[in-house]
């Protein structure tokens, strides 16, 4: 028997539920309202009529959703925006078998012509999970998405500084944008991972757990524990010289190791401004957050040549053969290259140095 849908408080009007069903004649999905939470509940189930386990709607919403709970808000946030915005008003009533790749392919044109290419390409990632998942149920033989193609998205290329850059980047950093070049550039945090770290989540041994983000919501920010994949919840031991810098930056906040000038944690949307501002007082080439985490790993990877687990490890990326994922990275192995990486970017030099150490050697 199909379990009735989930009723949430209507935040407007006190004492009023809402929940998810179906509308009747157009077969796209209504809000039904009620007094109580069953009341809604019961609406919202009745609108179904005669359960349909084949209906897109239907298998979406009490088969797929349960399976993505535990996903990050930004993940889920992707999800709702791909199929409540664009899927399902145009396919929801459908029988899921009868969808076919020539009618897919005609949806996706038809998005090419107004979005962006990466836009539609992450629109097609997330239908196609649906009906992978239907096809693991044995519901459909095969994905209808799998052959249908899309233009390829320009390519965007990242900018990784050196550590000469990066030194002084640090250099040109004020309190507000400091301790966020140190977690991304020389930990390879990612920007809510980044801004949401505490000093309580630092032990006394200089370890630094990663385990909630700061998510920058519309018009709003909140703090969650969801990360964006099980391996973003990590441990990277911090170089005492290191620690010292992170925590020494002049924060307001006893609590946030990113702090704004009233002691709260500094928004994610701010991170980006005052980093742009760094960049040009430093004279480096001006990155984003998250090209900030990619020199982190690119210069862990090809300058302090760390093995390739370690520098998965540190970032927080699946393991990528079964080797792999046997392989288990102990803190030890991390501290040695984190304490070589903050080494060569504290005594980096500009290639004009280089020339005149050379003559001097000489």
């Amino acid at each position: 028997m199909r379990k009735p849908p989930k009723a949430y408080p209507v935040k407007s009007r006190s004492g009023l539920w809402a929940a998810k069903g179906v509308d009747p004649i157009t077969l796209r999905r209504k809000n039904y309202f009620g007094k109580s939470e069953t009341e809604a509940a019961a609406k919202a189930l009745s609108s179904f009529g005669i359960s349909d386990d084949y209906c897109l709607f239907s298998f979406y919403s009490y088969t797929y959703l349960p399976t993505v709970n535990g996903r990050s808000e930004n993940w889920l946030g992707q999800i709702g925006w791909a199929m409540d915005k664009y899927v399902l008003p145009e396919f929801g009533h459908r029988d899921i078998r009868e969808l076919k790749r020539p009618e897919l392919q005609l949806f996706f044109n038809r998005l090419n012509r107004s979005m962006k290419a990466s836009s539609v390409a992450k629109l097609k990632i997330v239908f196609s999970g649906v009906l992978r998942l239907a096809m693991a149920d044995e519901l459909i033989p095969s994905n209808p998405l799998a052959f249908v193609r899309l233009p390829t998205p320009d390519r965007v290329v990242k900018t990784a500084l050196s550590f000469y850059e990066l030194q002084s980047l640090l250099g040109a950093s004020g309190p507000l944008i400091k301790p966020f070049v140190i977690l991304a550039g020389c930990a390879g945090l990612r920007l809510g991972e980044a801004v949401g770290v505490t000093r309580a989540a630092i032990s006394r041994d200089g370890v630094l757990s990663v385990r909630q983000q700061v998510q920058q919501m519309k018009a709003r920010c909140e703090v969650s524990p969801r990360l964006k994949t099980s391996n973003s919840y990590r441990e990277i031991p911090i170089p005492k010289p290191m620690l010292e810098a992170l925590l020494e930056c002049g924060q307001v906040s006893d609590i946030w190791v990113c702090s704004d000038s009233k002691g709260g944690y500094i928004r994610p949307k701010n991170i980006t401004r005052e980093l742009r501002l760094a960049c040009e007082r430093a004279e480096v080439p001006v990155v984003s957050p998250h090209e900030l985490r990619h020199t982190f790993i690119s210069l862990m990877d090809n300058e302090v040549e760390a093995p390739r687990t370690v520098v998965m490890a540190l970032a927080g990326h699946a393991a990528q053969s079964t080797t792999d994922g046997y392989s288990h990275v102990k803190n030890e192995q991390k501290l040695r290259h984190m304490g070589r990486f903050w080494t060569q970017m504290s005594t980096a030099c500009s290639p004009e140095e280089w020339a005149t150490k050379g003559k001097i050697a000489g």
